[in-house]
């Protein structure tokens, strides 16, 4: 099928790669500082610290599923969008917040003895705060999302972590345990909130009216309870463990799973806040549409294809650099949750097609299908302990995402053969990456010298790869990507002559 470009195609095309080439500079900064913090917490706290913490976060992540993505996005992808009905999203948002926040603290005591213990009911009443908060922040996200300022949005971020990590890890080297984690979640709520009223410069008034509030529901409904399972799916290991096995275990299954989480969702991140206001944009263009899922399948499982394999390959020395040599014993688990970075990228983007298109139902059902599929593999992989669980949680999330992008791509006239056929296609550069790396991983010694001597090798290889032989990649990463690059870098060269 040949495929015709018109300007304002290309001019959407623009919008997305300047807001993934700002939302690239604030992940990179906003990453290391994670990553920074990442290892100097999991040095300073316990297995028992994180696990607390994992099980006060999953809990907190349920009831903010009223405040996620549902009215904020509702915004974005509205096409006439008028004070009228920024300023019912605004009172629609403090009502579904403050209902959140008081019904947390209501329930906080009964809670935390059904996961836990009694001893998390004061840290889920505090954390019923950032529900309120977080809420009312969407809509200030959203303005400046629908407007593209993209690097608005991540200064604040940065800004905010920079200042509540300083602040968590200071309280951890005092002795705070778990609640240093959890004052750094209010301190970012409170600072994200009120700098994001500050830069969105909108004045907001309460509003009740009946008809608007019905329209933002018609969109949103649907979206907040999809949201609301795809948290359940994602915290159900969280939420049953300390009861399956115990709340240490939770600390050492969760430490490789929130690292890369956090990866993961920092680098899909970036796609998605550029993608979504695109996308919305051109719902009703079929020929944009299609366009843009053939180009971000493929770019999308180009780098996927890195990712995953750069932690598999890489884990031991990620865990000696960012665990500490004590959490070695923990390789297996990041290595069975690094091969769910293949499809992370994918179930992302189809996600946004989803909401971009304002399929919010059959949004809704995918995640009630992925929340049922992960409690079952969870029940069945805990027998084998937390390597039983991380197993059975990739295979889950593997195989509900794969369903959903070959949903998508039928929806769209794309065949699952032809879908399938994207994935691979992009990954064909495997063929020489994975082969040179297996058997540099079986023959190097498990030594730091060796996993140093793995991690030249990788990057050596990745560079050759992408660098020397961008037809080898693929077509499409040759014509978009590898010329941007080649142009970036003769512009350094010409700077220094």
């Amino acid at each position: 099928m040949e495929i015709i470009f018109t300007m304002s195609e290309v001019s959407n095309t623009s919008k997305v790669i300047k807001g993934m080439s700002s939302q690239t500079l604030v992940t990179i900064i906003y990453g290391v500082v994670e990553i920074v913090s990442f290892a100097i917490m999991s040095r300073l706290l316990t297995k028992e610290d994180f696990g607390y913490f994992a099980s006060i976060s999953a809990i907190t992540a349920i009831f903010q599923s009223f405040s996620e993505t549902g009215i904020g996005s509702a915004i974005v992808q509205q096409k006439n969008l008028t004070q009228r009905y920024i300023n019912n999203a605004f009172t629609l948002c403090f009502l579904v917040g403050a209902f959140a926040s008081l019904l947390l603290v209501a329930t906080a005591a009964p809670i935390a003895r059904s996961v836990a213990d009694a001893s998390m009911t004061v840290p889920l009443m505090l954390m019923s705060i950032t529900l309120l908060l977080s809420c009312l922040t969407s809509v200030n996200n959203s303005l400046m999302q629908r407007k593209l300022q993209f690097m608005r949005i991540g200064a604040i971020r940065v800004g905010s972590i920079i200042v509540t990590t300083i602040v968590c890890i200071i309280l951890a080297i005092k002795g705070f345990g778990y609640y240093a984690i959890i004052t750094k979640a209010l301190l970012t709520s409170v600072i994200n909130y009120f700098v994001s009223l500050v830069l969105c410069k909108t004045h907001y008034s309460f509003a009740l009216d009946k008809d608007t509030f019905k329209k933002i529901f018609s969109f949103s409904g649907w979206l907040m309870a999809s949201v609301f399972f795809r948290n359940l799916a994602h915290q159900v290991d969280a939420l049953l463990m300390p009861r399956l096995l115990s709340v240490s275990a939770l600390g050492a299954y969760n430490r490789p799973k929130g690292f890369v989480d956090q990866i993961s969702d920092k680098i899909n991140g970036i796609f998605d806040s550029a993608l979504f206001p695109v996308l919305s944009g051109v719902q009703d263009n079929k020929q944009a549409i299609y366009s843009a899922f053939c180009r971000s399948m493929f770019l999308m499982n180009v780098f996927s294809l890195v990712l995953s394999a750069g932690v598999l390959f890489n884990g031991n020395l990620i865990i000696r650099v960012f665990f500490g040599e004590e959490w070695l014993e923990l390789y297996p688990v990041l290595a069975a949750i690094a091969c769910t970075l293949l499809f992370n990228s994918t179930g992302r983007l189809a996600d946004c097609f989803l909401r971009s298109l304002a399929m919010t139902k059959q949004q809704f059902f995918f995640r009630v299908f992925e929340t049922v599929l992960k409690l079952s593999g969870i029940l069945v992989g805990f027998r084998w302990g937390i390597i039983g669980v991380a197993v059975s949680v990739a295979i889950t999330s593997m195989i509900a995402r794969l369903v959903k992008i070959i949903y998508i791509g039928n929806r769209i006239e794309i065949s699952p053969l032809r879908v399938l056929g994207m994935m691979f296609a992009a990954w064909r550069y495997g063929l020489l990456l994975l082969p040179v790396c297996i058997i540099a991983y079986i023959f190097l010694p498990a030594t730091l010298g060796g996993d140093i001597v793995m991690a030249v090798l990788f990057t050596v290889l990745v560079l050759v790869i992408f660098l020397l032989m961008p037809k080898f990649v693929g077509k499409q990463y040759e014509e978009e990507v590898f010329v941007k690059i080649t142009s970036y870098i003769d512009t350094i060269k010409k700077r220094r002559k």
